[in-house]
């Protein structure tokens, strides 16, 4: 019984640390979607600065590169 006992702590014990670390895995991906969308929000409000509306592609293209992307 007691063999069983300090099996199942054990368990709960490995267990709750591999849901914490999943869940500062979540929020630390939360941040960076956030932090890209702000970035990319930015820079397309460049974009839109630098280009007009005709020159979509020229806008497309300035988003990627600003982005890192291209």
């Amino acid at each position: 019984m007691k063999s069983v006992l300090t099996v199942l702590t054990a368990a709960l014990i490995v267990a709750s640390f591999s849901l914490s670390a999943d869940a500062a895995t979540k929020k630390d991906a939360m941040k960076k979607d956030a932090a890209m969308a702000q970035k990319e929000a930015t820079c397309k409000a460049e974009a839109k600065k630098k280009f007009t509306a005709v020159h979509f592609m020229k806008r497309r293209d300035y988003v990627k590169k600003c982005m890192g992307q291209a």
